[in-house]
């Protein structure tokens, strides 16, 4: 990823100036979760995460001065089947066309 991706997602530093610490890494959400109940640091997680992600030991908070995070649809090069296209464009129908 781009740094200045990385760097939005998970800044090196709090708006005021003070440095953020690293956990450890993981490789999927599961993960993540495990360690966050078990104490082992935090995650930011979109609101959606509290109703597909819920488990004991974890607590969602929201918080409402933080950019929104978008969604695309994504499949593997080369299977752009009729099937594909024909979710995308219901998706689109539903959700409305790309901002």
């Amino acid at each position: 990823m781009p740094d200045h991706w990385l760097e939005q997602r998970r800044p090196a530093r709090t708006p005021g100036g003070r440095p953020i610490g690293r956990g450890p890494a993981v490789a999927n959400m599961q993960e993540a979760l495990m360690l966050v109940a078990g104490g082992k640091g935090a995650l930011l997680s979109t609101a959606h995460s509290a109703t597909y992600h819920a488990r004991p030991g974890v607590t969602y908070v929201p918080f409402v001065d933080a950019e929104p995070v978008g969604y695309g649809l994504v499949w593997r090069a080369g299977d752009d089947t009729g099937a594909v296209r024909a979710f995308v464009r219901t998706a689109h129908e539903v959700a409305g066309s790309p901002a």
